[in-house]
Parts: structure tokens; sequence; C-alpha cells
């Protein structure tokens, strides 16, 4: 039987809600917890995601060794006469925050719980309007064409990989609009603020809309039911914050929310890596509540993908344990 990797789009429309950071937490949650192979796909121009793996340094040297999103969107730029073929290694291979070493050092070479990237960059920003159409039949296809670039270009990744992660931009383009329709599930990051919850709402009804639902429908569960939302920067000593989440999860019972994430004031130092050659890893960055709301996230996701997918088997690593400490 063929090995099916459920695909995650890490979406919404609203700006500043924790996207990025919420893919990351969840890569390596996943990577370290379950020991899965996680392809992080960076699909927002700002390569907020891509920079907390790799550096800045990192992001520009994967630029200039034609790797990462920019090399895939070069082939749709008229003159260049590059095709998808023309390209070779596109992901990073090896595991930007160490998790890999880590993991083999723990389990004796074992090949489990490693993350790989495609990563963006901000030249993504003078690219993409190569791939903009005028609503109609051509804004599909050129969707459609993408995704067979993207799929063609992470054929050898993607068989490699037990999940792919789709950090999302937070407007309707040609990448946003491809990345929604290759999930098959939907991670929301929202803030217990009215902006923002009122942002996931306009998320889902566009998501919903009867011109949309032809192109992105796929069988099996509703919308509603591949939704798994997380509340991010949660101050759980705040009233509004605490009655905004009460408030949706009533409005919306038909939807999976994980336990929201804490608001920390230190996020920022604790998630990128230090430099380009780091050792800086998941075990030495996450302390305290940060740690536990990682590690709640990935248990959560987990279960909500295998009340849907009862034949995936993923289960915590022996080393976890070990891993976290």
């Amino acid at each position: 039987m063929t090995k099916r990797t459920p695909v995650v789009a890490v979406a919404n429309l609203k700006g500043g809600v924790g996207k990025s950071t919420t893919t990351l937490m969840l890569a390596e949650g996943l990577a370290l917890q379950y020991g899965l192979n996680v392809l992080i796909f960076d699909f927002d121009a700002q390569a907020n995601l891509s920079e907390l793996l790799l550096t800045s340094e990192g992001v520009q040297r994967e630029r200039n060794q034609d790797r990462g999103v920019a090399a895939i969107l070069d082939t749709f730029v008229p003159g260049k006469n590059r095709s998808v073929e023309d390209l070779r290694i596109v992901v990073e291979q090896w595991n930007s925050c160490c998790i890999e070493e880590l993991v083999r050092k723990k389990n004796r070479d074992s090949e489990e719980g490693w993350i790989s990237l495609l990563a963006a960059d901000p030249s993504m920003r003078f690219l993409e309007p190569f791939l903009e159409r005028s609503p109609g039949q051509g804004w599909y296809d050129i969707g459609e064409e993408l995704i067979w670039a993207l799929e063609e270009a992470t054929q050898f990744e993607r068989s490699q990989a037990d999940i792919i992660l789709i950090d999302c931009p937070p407007h309707v383009s040609t990448l946003c609009r491809s990345a929604l329709k290759m999930a098959d599930y939907y991670v929301t990051p929202t803030l217990a603020e009215t902006l923002s919850i009122w942002g996931l709402q306009q998320f889902t009804r566009w998501m919903t809309h009867t011109d949309q639902t032809p192109w992105f429908s796929k069988p099996g569960p509703s919308f509603n039911e591949r939704q798994f939302v997380v509340c991010t920067r949660f101050s759980a000593t705040s009233r509004s914050h605490q009655k905004a989440l009460e408030d949706l999860k009533r409005d919306w019972s038909d939807r999976t929310f994980s336990s929201p994430i804490g608001a920390r004031v230190s996020l920022n130092r604790e998630l990128p890596r230090r430099t380009i050659n780091s050792l800086h890893s998941f075990g030495s960055r996450y302390r305290g509540k940060l740690k536990s709301d990682v590690m709640t996230l990935a248990d959560e996701f987990v279960g909500f993908i295998h009340s849907r997918e009862p034949h995936i088997s993923w289960s915590r690593s022996s080393t976890a344990g070990g891993l976290f400490n």
C-alpha cells in the first residue's frame, strides 16, 4: 500500500497571529516527541519561519544555492528558460535545529525525527506576481501548475516525510491558494482578541464559500472537521482572553481546539537559531511552560489526526523523555 503523507496548512488571513511560531513548535514537537520526519514548506515571503530555522545568513545561502520556494517560482518567470527538471536539491536536507544529530545520537543512528525545510526568502515578493491571474479559469489553472511544480521538485523529500506542514502567507496569493488546495487539514492560529477572531471567521467563510469549494473540496469530512484552532499568546489571567476563547468554543462547537499557547515576552530570544552553525537544539531552547505548551500541542494534534485517520499509528518516541530533559 502506498504511503499517504498528510499535508497540513497553517493558515489565517489575519497576520501577526503566530502562524510561523506555531508551525515551528508543532514541527519540533512532532519530530522529537513522536519521532516523525517533518517536511516544512515556507510559503511566506517574510521568511520568518525560515529565519528561525536557518538564520538570515542561512536564508540567503539557500537563495544563492538555488534552493527553496524561490527556485521553484523562478521556473514561472518568462524568458528564464528554466524548468522544474533543472532543479536538483531545493530542500534544506540537514536539520536546521540539529534535531537530526540529537535524535540519531539518542537512537544509535536511527533515521527518525528530522525536519527538512523548503525555505522562503524575500525575493519571492518579486517572483509571486508572475503567478497572478485575474479571477476566472486561469486563476485556478496556475494554482494547479504551481502544485505540480512543488510536488515534482520535492518528490524524494515528500516520500520520506511522515507529515508536511505549510506556513501560509496572510493573503490570498497563488502560493496560499495552492497550499490550501494541497492541504488535508488546516491549523488556524488566532489571538483571543476581536480583530484576530474576525480574521479567523473571515478565513473560514472564504474557505467554505460556494465560489471556492469546487476547487478546494476533498472527499471525506467537511472543512469544519478538518480545522484545528490554536489560540496563541494567551494570557490565563486575562478575563477578556478567557471570555473570547469561551465564546469562540461555544459558537464553534464543531471545531477542534488545542489548549491555548501562553504568551511569553522571551519567545523571540528562545526560538531562533543562534548562528548558522549553531548546535542550539530544541532541548536547550524550550523550558518550563513553553516546553509544556509544545508537548501538549503535539499530543493534541496527533489525537486530532488519529481521530480522523485511525490507520495512522504515530506514537511517542521511546527516547522522547530523554530528549526533553
